[in-house]
């Protein structure tokens, strides 16, 4: 159930492994949370700090070159040059600083630079910077190419896509799934995967599931960018093919609010000229916004439930794209052979009963 980066990966990814699978999507694959992401792929990104969280998306990370040859994904605009951080204030030298410390430790490649080695990297980067810092494996694509690919890929192998329909509810049997039921029938199922991103809560039977809604604005402009992705607290700058540069985000608390807010994309390309002037007169030329799922402490919610047969992954944050492959991954060794992978096990739902 759900048809974005995670559910079209799942899918995949389960019928890879034999099974019959039906994909069940409210609108279109890969048009909601998925379509408005930046596609930054990294360990590290977006406060993953030492951990659990950290150890799942650094096996992701390892896992997405082979992920993408063996889905034919070969035009997603993979960038594998890595990615820079800048820091521009006391504060943020000495979280960037403490980033970097603890990465090295943990074995991950990451290299502090000053203003001048940043400058000589990327010479766009010419705003008002502290600190940076190179991560070398980290990498970047366009997850609407992705996720074109993939759509194509769970269709020629095999799945049933069923697009514009609305899921109601999931049908049970004590403590057992049996379907879904779709308005005007039910699909009968022994098992179901839920991966409908910001609209899980309400489809969870019987028990929490606190996923809502985080609201994500972002631009693109037609501009000359730098080589690599640059991320800093407020956001990231993505460069894309065609000489278009993504610009993001916003993170707002306001449920499903579709709206597009003017102020909050000038805000957002203030934001990436002060880090790479050139962009100050660029020209905005799409703007969009994505409601990205995010749970009650704010980490992903994989495994399975008290249903016998129903699978939870959802609450990616502001990771899907990045824990694309390891969920999927780690959803078909539940499904298929009943194991739980450790790495999953801070991650479970039951930890909100």
């Amino acid at each position: 159930m759900g048809g974005g980066i995670v559910g079209l990966a799942c899918a995949w990814e389960l019928r890879r492994r034999g099974l019959s699978v039906t994909l069940i999507e409210r609108g279109r694959p890969g048009r909601e949370s998925t379509w408005a992401a930046a596609g930054v792929i990294a360990a590290h990104h977006y406060g993953a700090g030492p951990g659990p969280l950290f150890d799942l998306l650094r096996r992701s990370l390892a896992a997405y070159p082979e992920f993408l040859e063996n889905v034919g994904a070969d035009e997603v605009d993979w960038c594998s040059d890595g990615m820079l951080a800048v820091a521009r204030t006391a504060d943020e030298s000495a979280e960037l600083t403490a980033r970097v410390s603890w990465l090295t430790e943990a074995g991950y490649e990451a290299e502090l630079l000053t203003p001048w080695e940043l400058r000589t990297l990327e010479p766009l980067c010419t705003g008002r910077v502290e600190t940076a810092a190179l991560f070398p494996a980290d990498g970047s694509l366009d997850p609407r190419l992705l996720a074109a690919d993939l759509e194509s890929a769970v269709r020629s192998v095999g799945v049933e896509v069923r697009t514009d329909a609305k899921a109601t509810s999931i049908e049970t049997d004590g403590s057992r799934v049996t379907g879904v039921d779709l308005v005007d029938e039910i699909v009968a199922t022994p098992a179901v995967v839920l991966a409908a991103g910001a609209w899980c809560a309400s489809l969870a039977p019987g028990f929490r599931l606190p996923v809502r809604p985080c609201k994500g604005q972002m631009c693109a402009v037609r501009a000359e960018g730098p080589r690599r992705s640059v991320n800093f607290p407020e956001g990231v700058i993505v460069p894309r093919a065609g000489g278009r540069v993504a610009l993001g985000a916003t993170q707002e608390d306001v449920g499903f609010d579709a709206h597009i807010d003017a102020d909050a994309i000038r805000q957002v390309h203030r934001d990436a000229a002060a880090i790479v002037p050139g962009l100050a007169n660029a020209e905005i030329v799409e703007t969009w916004m994505g409601f990205r799922p995010q749970s009650a402490d704010g980490f992903p919610v994989i495994g399975p439930t008290p249903v016998e047969g129903l699978v939870v992954a959802t609450g990616h944050f502001t990771k899907g794209i990045a824990l694309a492959p390891v969920t999927a991954e780690l959803v078909a060794d539940l499904i298929c052979d009943g194991r739980l992978d450790p790495l999953l096990r801070p991650f479970g739902p039951d930890r909100f009963a």
